[in-house]
């Protein structure tokens, strides 16, 4: 604000304000008059905080006989500068009171000193303060301590409240007011507890401002029970102020249901209800989806005169939206005589979150060329909603959002956080994430709101190792990363299966003192299940301290992945036992268990009673574990007749199944019949062609087999090249089968023949079932001693400390002969040897192997 000129100032006179009871001149009473009058409009000016016009008027009566410059004149000059936050022109306001002997007055210290609170300047506040003789007393003293309430500095507000209390002064409940806010904002709940229990001593406890702040300060730490033990103690006062906080602190913290009883105790108590109340328990009514009593809170709107409020009104439309009532929030909607840009945000948001495109898109154009209101930064966020809610997003649609997209930066809103954020989380919905990357970084806020956003995109576009580099950069940007993304970058790591990555994360965050929650520690056990550590999963597991469904899920279907049966029916009795009820996607995880294990009985009985037993009707995902359990048992007749009777159309994915079967046990009759069909289904595939050919090589049938390979050539098919990988520290080795590519191949090759060796002096065979025929016996067994896991293994070995595990990764399954082998090398070395492959986990440890050799 451009400074006020105070030259004239200093010339101003006081008049005495006695009459002398001599007759009035000639013109004095039209002076008098026109003086009271301009006085008058000084203090309106004053009051409505403006400022020039009001400085302006001071100077020009300078030269009015009757004009009256009094300590009270100074005194609406500085509660304007206070309102306005002028502090230069208040400066020039003390100055000149000085000049005129008035700044021994107490109000006017304690004014000047509340304009200079008000204006941020504690430091000159506290020089007035601490000049006075008397200190002005408690309101002195409250806006001093209110000044330092204001800034956050708890600490030096307490010393104070120590002070006034040591110099005889009695705290009002502005002053405890005053504190407890602060230490709500501060978090701190021992100093509010402390604080509480001095209003207690002094009287105050039932005072409504007092009980309100308590009452805001418990919920604000998290003590939402405390805060209704203060309401309890003040609830009788009648007054609505402390139950519309209660209803608040409520709907704010998610205990919708508790904010709702409290306003039918509020009616019942008869509690004049406020728009306040109706704002809160409208909050509470949505977030708990209450569509009955949603309408009963538009009936009480009606009878209390308050429906024509637009800003009620639109609280309903959000309310109504959120409920799912979009006929009635529609209907409020549309019978509005008023509508702001909040209230379109409201219904366009409601539209999209039921995954109504169309409809958004039609209220958009709407809002835009109908009632001409101008987008904000939430209408943005509202609409592009529908591309996430929605699955079936059709081409068109994404152009319109690309349209939307478009316009935004037309508006120059492209870069705010929010728009910002919903335009990755649109782009990313429909993958398109070098899109999403663009609107990421034309954003001038980045937020961690934002980097949320893009680093989840890549994440659940499987693009995780670019989630990974995104969080560095985060990092990087002095952004303290929250659970989400942490959760986030867990299922990163176990899909990449990079534990030491996922350990460095798992300690990053534990350093940052960011306590994780449910959802974050459901995905750092899986991370840990993926990535071979069963047993920090399991650990993981018993941190949780109220595990939900997800978590016993997950636990299950980890020790499914790894062999374990027993522990995963122990864990689903568990769930049960504490009333938990499973889901199907539990079944699943048990059913994968029992298959792992070959427990043909245990899986049938649970499949034929999920429905009785568990309320969960069987879907494809039961009926392929189902499948997956026989044919794993050799059962392959009983498997093909399941598939057949199955309510589904089978995929070809249990068709895989039943034919990998057949190639284990050897039945060529059903497996050429399976291969016809899925020959059928997928010519191109393949996993059939290589399963059909190891059907007759294993049945000595070559010339069929033979057959099948040069039609695959024929064809152009080419089967999936087998690799393995191990992570050594933090970075990932890949090898292909007679794989020579990497940089210490030489020692590898070298280690891997000593290997070979020592364990064919203690009985190793290698396995030729599945070498080319026309190959030497020789040089079959050769062929085998360059599979893709011992090439890792062998690596692992030169790479690692000695005894520690060492954990290899495979796409595809593993073979007979690398399992045997592995057995074999656990033995010799002592070593532990954790191998993942494309269905589940081996554990080999001293010559056996988790799977009892049933995979």
């Amino acid at each position: 604000m451009e400074l006020l000129n105070f030259q004239n100032l200093s010339h101003f006179r006081n008049i005495p304000s006695a009459e002398t009871g001599k007759t009035m001149p000639r013109g004095e009473f039209g002076r008098r008059r026109r003086a009271a009058s301009s006085n008058e409009e000084f203090k309106n000016l004053c009051e409505n905080h403006k400022l020039r016009q009001a400085f302006e008027l001071f100077s020009t009566n300078e030269n009015e006989p009757n004009s009256v410059i009094s300590s009270s004149s100074y005194g609406l000059l500085l509660k304007a500068c206070s309102k306005k936050r002028a502090l230069q022109e208040g400066r020039q306001v003390h100055a000149d009171l000085i000049k005129r002997g008035f700044e021994f007055e107490g109000f006017l210290q304690t004014t000047l000193q509340n304009m200079y609170a008000e204006c941020g300047s504690l430091d000159l506040a506290r020089q007035v303060f601490d000049g006075s003789s008397d200190r002005g007393g408690i309101v002195a003293w409250n806006s001093m301590i209110g000044g330092y309430c204001r800034i956050g500095e708890l600490q030096e507000a307490l010393v104070l409240f120590c002070e006034l209390m040591e110099e005889g002064l009695s705290p009002d409940q502005f002053t405890f007011s005053v504190i407890i806010e602060a230490t709500e904002r501060n978090s701190a709940l021992f100093v509010g507890k402390l604080v509480q229990s001095l209003s207690i001593k002094m009287g105050c406890q039932e005072d409504e401002f007092v009980g309100n702040s308590l009452i805001q300060m418990y919920a604000k730490c998290g003590s939402i029970d405390d805060s209704l033990k203060v309401f309890d103690g003040i609830s009788g006062t009648g007054s609505p102020v402390c139950w519309n906080s209660m209803i608040a602190r409520f709907a704010e913290n998610g205990f919708y249901g508790d904010g709702i009883e409290v306003y039918k105790l509020m009616m019942e108590n008869g509690i004049l209800q406020t728009t306040t109340t109706f704002g809160s328990v409208m909050k509470a009514c949505a977030g708990l989806e209450a569509t009955w009593e949603a309408k009963q809170v538009h009936s009480q709107l009606i009878v209390h005169g308050l429906i024509s409020s637009v800003i009620l009104e639109t609280a309903l439309v959000d309310m109504y939206m959120k409920c799912g009532e979009i006929e009635m929030g529609r209907r409020v909607f549309d019978s509005m005589n008023e509508r702001n840009v909040i209230t379109w945000n409201s219904v366009i948001r409601g539209y999209s979150q039921m995954g109504y495109v169309e409809e958004a898109f039609e209220l958009f154009g709407m809002m835009r060329k109908k009632e001409m209101i101008v987008p904000d930064k939430f209408t943005f966020p509202a609409l592009l909603m529908a591309a996430t809610k929605n699955s079936n997003v059709t081409e068109e649609f994404i152009e319109f959002f690309k349209a939307i997209h478009a316009y935004a930066i037309k508006i120059r809103l492209e870069a705010n956080r929010f728009v910002g954020t919903s335009l990755v989380a649109m782009y990313s919905s429909n993958q398109s994430l070098e899109d999403a990357l663009l609107a990421f970084e034309d954003s001038y806020s980045k937020d961690i709101g934002l980097w949320s956003s893009i680093i989840s995109a890549n994440g659940k576009n499987g693009k995780a190792e670019e989630a990974l580099w995104l969080f560095y950069d985060m990092l990087f940007s002095d952004i303290k990363p929250n659970q989400f993304i942490y959760s986030t970058l867990f299922i990163a790591c176990a899909d990449l299966s990079t534990m030491e990555t996922g350990k460095q994360i798992h300690g990053h965050s534990l350093k940052s003192g960011c306590p994780l929650d449910v959802a974050a520690r459901n995905a750092l056990l899986s991370m840990y299940s993926n990535c071979g550590c069963i047993d920090e999963a399991r650990r993981i597991f018993h941190s949780i301290e109220n595990p939900n469904v997800i978590s016993y899920n997950s636990m299950i279907s980890a020790f499914a992945k790894h062999g374990l049966p027993t522990e995963a029916v122990q864990l689903f009795i568990e769930m049960k036992d504490i009333r938990l009820k499973p889901d199907d996607i539990t079944l699943v995880a048990l059913l994968s268990s029992f298959s792992h294990a070959g427990l043909v009985q245990e899986g049938l009985e649970l499949f034929y009673s999920m429905k009785e037993n568990h309320g969960v009707e069987p879907s494809y995902q039961h009926y392929a574990c189902i499948v997956d359990l026989l044919a794993r048992a050799g059962l392959v007749e009983e498997a093909e007749r399941f598939v057949n009777e199955m309510p589904f159309k089978p995929g070809p994915s249990l068709w895989q199944v039943i034919l990998g079967a057949c190639s284990k046990h050897h039945n060529v009759e059903i497996g050429e019949r399976v291969a016809e069909t899925l020959l059928e289904l997928e010519p191109n595939e393949a996993i059939t062609y290589v399963l059909l050919s190891n059907i007759y090589t294993k049945c000595g049938r070559w010339v069929e087999a033979e057959r099948v390979k040069n039609l695959m050539v024929e064809r152009r098919i080419e089967k999936d090249s087998g690799v393995s990988w191990i992570e050594i520290e933090r970075e990932m080795h890949v090898f292909g089968v007679e794989d020579r590519s990497h940089p210490r191949s030489k020692e590898i090759y070298e280690k891997l023949d000593e290997l070979i060796r020592k364990i064919k002096e203690i009985g190793y065979a290698p396995d030729i079932t599945f070498a080319a025929h026309n190959l030497e016996n020789e040089r079959k067994e050769e062929s085998l001693y360059y599979h893709t896991e011992k090439l890792a293994f062998a690596f692992g070995i030169l790479s690692t400390p000695p005894g520690g595990p060492i954990r290899i990764m495979k796409n595809l399954r593993v073979c007979r002969d690398c399992h045997n082998a592995n057995k074999y090398f656990s033995l010799i070395t002592g070593r532990t040897i954790i191998l993942r492959d494309n269905y589940r986990f081996h554990h080999f440890k001293e010559g056996k192997c988790s799977c009892g050799d049933y995979w």
